[in-house]
């Protein structure tokens, strides 16, 4: 499945999480991956998504870099 975490197109396994795609991105753009578990995830309309939450194809995510 694809999702799209701040404007970038992230390939990621059927059943991710929120958390999986995050850090996919994280890791994809060399981030500090130990700091992933307190990044600030929105969806599209800014409404703050947990971790745990399940994603569904081509789902707009977007890190809030704190």
């Amino acid at each position: 499945m694809t999702v799209i975490v701040n404007e970038s197109r992230i390939r990621i396994f059927n059943g991710a999480k929120v958390g999986d795609a995050v850090l996919r991105w994280a890791v994809r753009n060399g981030l500090d991956i130990d700091r992933v578990p307190s990044l600030l995830v929105t969806d599209q309309w800014g409404h703050q998504l947990d971790h745990e939450a399940p994603l569904s194809d081509e789902q707009v995510i977007n890190v809030i870099n704190q």
